[in-house]
């Protein structure tokens, strides 16, 4: 009986069984040497398909490094000059590039302009602050809220129903007394108080308080007028208001003020007095208008022999006074507190109020220094002022807590909205929002957002 093969022999035995008849001596041998090399031919099939992909892997990254080209500055900045702040505020933190463009002064110059032309293209942007009396039905002169926002407002049909909180800042109950109506300029907002005065850029979230100043004698009883501009032969903004050199108060005689300004990141951080004195005291009751690098005050002629039709302008370039005369025949004649001086499209505007009449007689004028004054429209409607141009024969129109958007070509009343009826949202409110109670009066400002610094160094903040 035969013996069972080993696992090697049944393994030879069965190569051998595979080699057809009559194949010369050796055939095992050559078929065994041909496995052997066909497994070396699989691994350096291997080992080449290795090298290829490790070959193509590197020439994609090559390729990928050429197609990721740096663009230059130039078309940098011509992208981000058109951005709004907010994204900007992110991009500063992408590269150390970018950031050096943003913070540059010409860059912020350049975005500022592009900000104006999308204003002009689509003059619907607005600020509404309210102000709340922290005693419900208290007057104007009482003590306001010390919590001050900040609602952007479109005009546009699918979001003129709620304004959306832009910047709010709280400051400690108490720093200051009742507010004064705000001011604007290339997205800077002052606020003016009876005590202090503050300017804000609620784009950036920068806010600068104003140093105090001992010159009004008269502060506890009466806040000057207070306004804010651009000088534009130094680049800088300025503060200017008047003060009250006595303390006393004669009613039979001309109150004696003086000037100061503040030069926002100027050389000195306290008001100086300007050189001369205003030819004419000013009303403290009404709000200054900057236009075309002045500021306009309101006359007071109270006890005065033949004062002026004008109003007072102050130069913000050399600091020095004139006067820019404004209609003398209107009829019947209005009284000064009958007239709104406010900045529509660049221009003054002056609109003149007949209350015997019930007309709104609304001047223009591109000449601030010796005005030519055109009698751009006349509206058979109760007071109001114009506050902003709409572009297309439109303006928006203002009394009280009411706007009208009204066609002058058609001589017709678009729409008319109630700031009362709009919902103010935040970021930890409903997609309701809520509306104000126990409100006294709005700000509603023409925006413009910008970068402009309003303290040292100063840094955007991702929003």
């Amino acid at each position: 009986m035969p013996q069972p093969k080993c696992p090697t022999e049944r393994k030879k035995a069965d190569h051998l069984q595979l080699i057809p008849c009559g194949a010369p001596a050796g055939s095992c041998g050559g078929v065994l040497q041909d496995n052997n090399t066909y497994k070396k031919r699989q691994r350096g099939q291997q080992q080449m398909d290795f090298e290829l992909k490790t070959y193509h892997r590197k020439r994609q990254r090559r390729r990928g490094h050429q197609q990721t080209v740096e663009l230059p500055d130039e078309i940098v900045r011509e992208v981000l000059i058109w951005l709004p702040v907010k994204s900007l505020a992110r991009f500063k933190s992408v590269c150390k590039a970018w950031l050096s463009i943003i913070s540059e002064s010409c860059f912020i110059r350049e975005h500022l302009q592009c900000s104006k032309l999308k204003r002009y293209w689509n003059p619907s942007s607005f600020l509404i602050t309210p102000h709340i009396p922290l005693k419900p039905g208290d007057s104007i002169f009482a003590a306001f809220s010390t919590d001050i926002r900040f609602y952007q407002w479109s005009l546009q049909e699918d979001t003129r129903a709620a304004a959306t909180l832009l910047y709010r800042r709280h400051f400690p109950a108490g720093e200051f007394e009742p507010v004064l109506p705000m001011a604007h300029c290339d997205g800077l907002v002052l606020l003016p108080t009876k005590t202090k005065a503050y300017v804000f850029n609620p784009a950036t979230r920068d806010v600068l308080a104003l140093p105090e100043s001992n010159r009004n004698m008269r502060q506890r009883d009466i806040c000057p007028p207070i306004g804010l501009g651009f000088d534009a032969s130094t680049g800088k903004y300025k503060v200017a208001r008047s003060f009250y050199r006595s303390r006393e108060y004669n009613p039979m005689g001309i109150a004696a003020m003086g000037f100061e300004v503040f030069t926002i990141n100027g050389e000195e951080s306290c008001w100086r007095e300007t050189l001369v004195d205003p030819p004419y005291p000013v009303l403290y009751s009404k709000i200054v208008t900057h236009c075309k690098g002045c500021l306009f005050y309101y006359i007071d002629k109270k006890n005065q022999r033949n004062p002026p039709q004008a109003l007072l302008r102050f130069s913000l370039q050399d600091e020095t006074f004139g006067v820019t005369l404004l209609l003398t025949d209107t009829y019947p004649q209005v009284e000064d507190d009958e007239v709104t001086i406010t900045e529509l499209g660049g221009q003054l505007c002056a609109t003149f109020f007949c209350n015997t009449l019930q007309q709104v007689c609304i001047y223009m004028s591109g000449d601030v220094m010796d005005p030519d004054w055109n009698c751009w429209h006349i509206i058979n409607f109760m007071n109001c002022y114009p506050i902003a141009s709409l572009g297309s024969g439109r303006i928006l129109l203002r009394r009280g807590s009411l706007v009208f958007c009204t066609n002058l070509k058609s001589y017709s009343i678009e729409d008319k909205l109630d700031i009362d009826d709009i919902r103010y949202l935040g970021p930890n409110e409903d997609n309701l929002g809520h509306a104000w109670e126990d409100l006294c009066w709005y700000d509603i400002l023409p925006y413009t957002e910008s970068l402009v610094p309003i303290i040292p160094r100063a840094t955007l903040q991702a929003l």
